[in-house]
Parts: structure tokens; sequence; C-alpha cells
């Protein structure tokens, strides 16, 4: 599937909703710079107001180690609270300015989930889709498809025609392991369909994740996710998801995400399940939805604007 002229991650998407449910009046009011800080673009008129989704180690964000980059900002916003506490013992940020609004997603419900029991994987090919493919080839299960969405796509043609040969093979071999559908990168509202559709987000990640839409979106919709417990994933996902423990060896993270996998393929119809999955999906609805959001951000920037 090829991807459009403007393909979107997760923070493209964050703008645009947050553009969408906040009074344009009140985001005019602000300087909001996303994910680092020219200092071209700092604004001496208006308040200025980082909206950080990146891990420190980022090159993007390499600047605020500079006090004198900080000191013109007036509020640093974080996306979950493991996030600001690396944060704050790697950089010599000034709390008092340093807030935490947790991500947002557009409602969503369960849809249609008859038929073959899905697995979906939604995210780049680096997060830990080599360790999926490797525990979906041990599970050997031909009842369960694994549907993919992946891509080097999502960040531009410019970066894919950079990247692309290099996940090639991974892409070649998904397309060659029977029961996985490649379909390689979609918008956003085609994934969130397919989680509708999914019984679970099967996501190993080997990234540390400083949020992680794609599970709240599956949270919403009604899938059970897998994952790791590394990064924020266990602030963003608490005890609904199922965790296997990081491990930084993949053969023996695919090994043991393969045991956690099978068991919660095992579970996922069961009738207890299902009324746990449905509890999840009202707890994802009330505290991840804008409307709840929206007035947190109104609140943070009234006082500024």
């Amino acid at each position: 599937m090829s991807g459009p002229a403007r393909a979107a991650g997760g923070t493209e998407i964050l703008v645009d909703h947050l553009q969408r449910h906040l009074p344009p009046e009140l985001l005019r009011r602000v300087n909001l710079l996303v994910n680092g800080v020219d200092p071209v673009r700092l604004d001496p008129t208006r308040p200025n107001l980082l909206w950080n989704h990146h891990a420190p180690d980022q090159a993007a964000v390499a600047n605020l180690r500079d006090p004198r980059i900080v000191e013109r900002l007036d509020r640093i916003v974080f996306v979950s609270h493991w996030q600001f506490e690396k944060y704050r013992l790697l950089m010599d940020l000034p709390e008092h300015r340093c807030v935490v609004l947790k991500n947002a997603i557009e409602e969503m419900a369960p849809g249609d989930k008859s038929g073959p029991l899905r697995l979906v994987y939604a995210s780049t090919p680096w997060r830990g889709l080599d360790v999926l493919l490797d525990a979906y080839e041990r599970l050997a299960r031909p009842d369960v498809e694994l549907h993919v969405y992946s891509s080097t796509q999502i960040y531009g043609p410019d970066f894919h025609r950079a990247n692309a040969a290099v996940y090639a093979p991974l892409f070649e071999r998904a397309r060659a392991l029977p029961g996985v559908v490649l379909h390689g990168y979609a918008p956003n509202a085609v994934v969130r369909q397919a989680l509708q559709q999914a019984h679970i987000l099967a996501y190993p990640s080997t990234w540390e994740e400083t949020s992680c839409l794609v599970a709240i979106e599956a949270a919403m919709a009604g899938c059970l996710v897998v994952t790791t417990n590394l990064g924020a994933l266990p602030e963003t996902m608490g005890e609904w998801a199922v965790y296997t423990g990081h491990d930084s060896d993949r053969g023996r993270l695919a090994a043991a995400y393969a045991r956690t996998l099978a068991a919660a393929i095992d579970a996922v119809r069961h009738p207890l399940e299902q009324q746990r999955l449905a509890l999840q999906h009202q707890y994802f609805r009330m505290f991840y939805g804008w409307e709840r959001r929206a007035r947190e951000w109104r609140h943070l920037l009234a006082p500024l604007a």
C-alpha cells in the first residue's frame, strides 16, 4: 500500500487533534513548539511552550541541556511521568515549569470481532517486528492471523529511500510466513478499523516508548494488549496489558514473548476475559479521550495566554 503525500506518525496525529479540540484563539496566544527547540522559532512576544514526545537521548532535544534555551521556555509538556523522570535525572530542567499531560485519541469502540483470531502489529519495523515474527513462527498456530501495518514510508519519502533496503528482508520474511498479512503503510483511520476488528495487539516493544498511541487505540478498541514492560508502556497500559519482561537478548525475548502470546491467544475469547476487555474499553474511553485532555490543555494554557 503506498503512502499518501503526507504520511502522519503519532506526533502529527496528536498535533492535528490538539488543533481540532482547542479554540484557535487560545492556541494563537502561545508559541507551541513540538519535539525540539529551534532557537530561531522562539517568540519574544508570546509564551513559548514545548510539547515534547521524545526520549532524552534523541538529537532533536539535545539543546535542552543548554540553560539559555531552557530559560526561554515558559512550559515543557511531557507525555508521561516516566518520560519526565528520565529528563529530571539527566537534565537540569526547571521542575516548576515542567508538566505532564498524557496523550489522547479520538474515541472508538470495539467492532465486529467474529471470524479468525486476529493479531495486529502497527508500528515501525525497528520497534520489535523481528521479535514478533520469531515469536509467531514459534507459535505455529494456523488458527491465528497476524496483520502487520509497518513501513519506512511513515517518515516521508526521503527517509523511506534511505532506509527501505535495510528493512526489506524483514518485510520479505513477513510475507513468506503463513498466516501473516503484510499491509505496509496505512493511514491511521485504516489501522483504527483493523484494531476494532482484531483481538490482540501483538507489540513486543524493543523501543523505549514515552507513550504509545497504538496501544491506547487498541485498548479502547477492545483488544488485549500483549507487550513488554519497557519505557512508559506499563504507565500507559497499567494493569490492563499482558507484559513480557524486557530482555536485550532478542532471541530470549522472542521465546518469552511467544509463551506470553500463546497464553493470551488461548484466553482472549474466554467470557471472563471479554468482561475485563469491556471494562478496559470504558477505562481508556474515560481517561484517554480528547474531551478530558482538552480540558487539561485549556487549564494549562489559560494563565499563559
